[in-house]
This record gives C-alpha cells, structure tokens and sequence, in this order.
C-alpha cells in the first residue's frame, strides 16, 4: 500500500501524525479482514449429516427389469471380476454373493492416505515420520480391504440387488485401523451402472 506525502506536509507536525494514523489504521484494517475471512469463510458452511440407514439402502439398491434373477448374478460375476474383487462365496439358490478386494497403499507417501504413519497402542500420527510404540517399532498404513456383500432377490417380474461395501484399512501388522460402510452415491452408480453394461453384454451375446 502506496501514500503520498506531499512535501509540504512533511514540515507540518501535525498533518504527518493524522496522515501516518491514517495509514496505521487502514494498514491494520486490510490485515485484520484478511485474516478473518477465510476462518468466517469455513464457520459459514456446516457439515454434512450423516446418511440415515434408509438413506443408505436406497444407495445399495437397485430393480433390474428382468426376471432373470441368474443372468444377473453372471452380470455380477463378471463386473466383480473385471473391478479384481476375489469371489470369496457364492450361494445360486439364495442369490447371496461375498467377494473382496485389496490395494496395497503407499509406505512412503502415496497411497490414499499419504504417509500417516501408526505406533502400537497409540493411534493415528500425522507427517512422514514414523512414530514408535513400545515395541520400538513404528507401523504404517498397509492396505485398503473392501468387502462386498450382494444379495439377488426375485422382485415380481423384475430382480433386485443390493450391494453392501465395508471398507477397512489395515496396517503393517495386520489390525484394522480403520472401518466403514461406504456410502458415496458415485460409487454405487458406477458399479450399477457396470451390471447394466454387463447385462446388455449378455443379451446381444457380444
């Protein structure tokens, strides 16, 4: 910020004191409203409520309109295979599928999670070095486990899924660090929107 004195000013003891009291002022103004408007700015948006149960079955649901209840559990099959989901257990007759998937995440700093590092029996630490537990030992995000459960009922002349994920992060030495039903809509809609290619896949016989 730029104030021009003029000279004869300069010469004026008084004049200077108001014209530097006035550049104080504003000087300190400008700072202060640039401080606080990124804290009102995050005070001002709320957070998000959590989903209710209702509004999380809604989300895993889906009505195919097909009666076919076995050609859309070969759709299933195929998409979980394609997402590299290991079926884990299959029951035709009950339309109960369970499958899982691992990613190994990044030691060093990649990964979902960055370089969040664990120490036994503390928790959770922040920024790239390890923190060390009794042991001496410093532990770290290992993986990322999601666990699909699908269920294939008849719903009059059409089929209806339901898609359960349950995603944990488990740590170097195998404890689950971390676990949650998912619930992001995107996710959902992509995976049902995969079966439905799936289907029509299945239909032109391509």
């Amino acid at each position: 910020m730029k104030i021009m004195i003029p000279h004869r000013a300069l010469n004026d003891e008084p004049t200077l004191c108001l014209l530097l009291r006035s550049f104080l002022s504003s000087y300190f103004a400008v700072m202060l409203i640039t401080t606080l408007l990124p804290i009102l700015g995050c005070a001002a948006i709320p957070p998000k409520p959590p989903k209710t149960a209702l509004q999380i079955r809604e989300l895993q649901t889906r009505i195919f309109p097909t009666p076919d209840s076995k050609a859309v559990q070969k759709a299933l099959f195929d998409v979980l295979q394609d997402e590299d989901y290991i079926v884990k257990n299959a029951v035709a007759d009950l339309g109960l599928i369970t499958a899982t998937k691992e990613t190994a995440l990044s030691q060093s700093g990649g990964g979902l999670f960055g370089s969040h590092r664990f120490s036994s029996g503390i928790g959770m630490g922040m920024g790239s070095g390890a923190i060390f537990g009794s042991s001496g030992e410093g532990t770290w995000v290992a993986s990322e486990v999601r666990e699909i459960t699908v269920n294939v009922s008849p719903f009059g002349p059409k089929t209806k899924v339901r898609v359960n994920v349950q995603r944990r992060v488990v740590n170097s030495r195998g404890v689950t660090v971390e676990a949650e039903v998912v619930d992001d809509p995107a996710f959902y809609q992509t995976f049902f929107s995969k079966v439905d290619k799936a289907l029509f896949i299945q239909r032109e016989r391509l």
